[in-house]
């Protein structure tokens, strides 16, 4: 039989320690958030739920608008993951092949349930918590655009496409491949999955018609 993980006493955690327990409240939040709503969710809840004493969460979260931007944060680094792998690897290939790898990688990860949960209570809060909007826009939107950027300026430089402000380029190849689909999982109307690839090609074909080196 299973039973819940030992309150920590006392004692002051190594950071390898200290670091897997953030993770696991960071991990236990987000479900909470998930299931519950925002409102819902309180801090002593998730202290419960992760076995640790409300003031060891709060000496790490100062209230819940915190604990949902480290669940945020979070999610922004898994969206931005393959767009940084790919922004770190030298060219290789034809740029088509990467784009499409790339965005099959972002679409997947802004459509998990967690994913579309975590940003319709962003939206929803936005006004309320404008710090989470803030940091949803630079961390999460302008730091996708860079690391794309710099993916651009790989095949730029390597003579396969033509463009003279990759920021720019990588901000409409984002709101091209992405936008539609997002905002349609927001509103709970499911794609079928053939369609959503489908529209992936058509997208990459699309930008690449404006942008390829003649």
């Amino acid at each position: 039989m299973s039973s819940k993980p030992r309150r920590y006493t006392g004692g002051r955690p190594s950071q390898a320690e200290a670091l897997r327990r953030d993770e696991r409240l960071v991990e236990i939040a987000a479900g909470m958030f998930m299931e519950r709503g925002f409102d819902a969710t309180t801090i002593d809840a998730v202290a419960e739920a992760a076995s640790v004493g409300k003031a060891t969460l709060y000496a790490r979260y100062k209230d819940k608008g915190a604990l949902f931007a480290a669940v945020f944060r979070r999610q922004i680094d898994r969206w931005l993951a393959p767009l940084g792998q790919a922004a770190a690897t030298p060219v290789s290939g034809s740029v088509e092949d990467v784009l499409l790898a790339m965005s099959r990688a972002m679409m997947a990860s802004a459509l998990a349930p967690e994913a579309v949960a975590i940003n319709r209570i962003l939206i929803a809060q936005a006004l309320r918590f404008p710090e989470l909007a803030q940091m949803a826009h630079q961390e999460g939107w302008q730091r996708s655009i860079a690391a794309l950027a710099a993916v651009l300026q790989h095949f730029v430089d390597d003579g396969q496409i033509s463009v003279t402000n990759c920021d720019l380029a990588a901000d409409l190849f984002l709101s091209l491949v992405v936008g539609r689909q997002t905002r349609l999982a927001m509103l709970g109307i499911d794609t079928d999955p053939a369609q959503v690839d489908h529209r992936i090609r058509a997208a990459v074909r699309l930008f690449l018609d404006g942008v390829r080196a003649c």
